[in-house]
């Protein structure tokens, strides 16, 4: 073989590498600018920005409950304008995933505890109202946010939870409230019969002894969905809301 055609192999192989590092270059800028694109967002965004040292905040972290901790971390995930970003995009079911997911993530994969920070990230209700004979009735706190944190929380709660849910602000929201009860006390308990018969008692309770309060059949569908979910969870641990929240279930009577 000859020198020259030597020479000419040499510089087509020359050509063909900067032409390939030219593409691998742009490729991987186009990659590079993709990720940073405000477009871009998946279910775990960034954690909260740290407010730096201060003895004050270390001496509460050690005094507080771990359970508080958490419950204000996944609480903070929900306030997140991206949270709402997460809604728009994906729709309102899939956005209740992300909010089981984060818990999962902030309770280290432990999914009794995750379901209870589910639990406490969607609760609604800001106080319960209790009727009592003599004292006409007596208000129990349920959640201790500040009034303005409990009102953005709540706004940001997914509402289209089914496909039958109201057109109205509030959808569905409050049925995510029985949904992550129910799962979690079918969970921990191990007793889906045991949460399925106090879910019942409670919303026949409601009207009774709650101001306000009704024995409503889309309660006890989404306690009866949370309970199949906690329930199953035992056994196959991936298991997501979204699987349970499309089914349809007849009530018991």
């Amino acid at each position: 073989m000859s020198l020259k055609s030597e020479i000419f192999k040499l510089k087509n192989g020359c050509i063909s590498i900067c032409i390939l590092s030219v593409l691998l270059f742009f490729d991987a800028r186009a990659q590079h600018i993709d990720s940073n694109n405000a477009n871009v967002i998946s279910w775990d965004y960034d954690e909260e920005k740290s407010e730096g040292f201060s003895i004050g905040t270390v001496l509460s972290e050690i005094f507080t409950p771990q359970i508080i901790i958490d419950t204000k971390h996944i609480r903070h995930y929900i306030l997140d304008e991206r949270f709402q970003v997460l809604r728009n995009r994906y729709g309102d079911l899939r956005t209740i995933d992300a909010i089981y997911l984060k818990s999962l993530k902030i309770a280290d994969y432990n999914i009794a505890r995750a379901l209870f920070l589910s639990f406490m990230a969607v609760l609604e209700h800001r106080k319960i109202e209790i009727k009592i004979p003599i004292v006409s009735s007596l208000k129990v706190p349920l959640t201790f946010e500040k009034d303005s944190i409990f009102s953005a929380r709540i706004k940001h709660l997914p509402t289209q939870v089914y496909s039958d849910s109201p057109a109205i602000p509030e959808g569905d929201r409050d049925k995510l409230q029985h949904f992550f009860g129910s799962a979690y006390l079918s969970y921990a308990s191990e007793a889906p019969d045991f949460t399925r018969t106090l879910g019942n008692l409670i919303e026949w309770g409601e009207p009774v002894f709650i101001v306000g309060g009704t024995d409503d059949p889309r309660d006890k569908r989404a306690n009866k969905q949370g309970e199949s979910f906690g329930r199953d969870l035992l056994v196959v641990t991936t298991l997501l809301p979204s699987d349970y929240l499309t089914f349809q279930y007849e009530d018991r009577k």
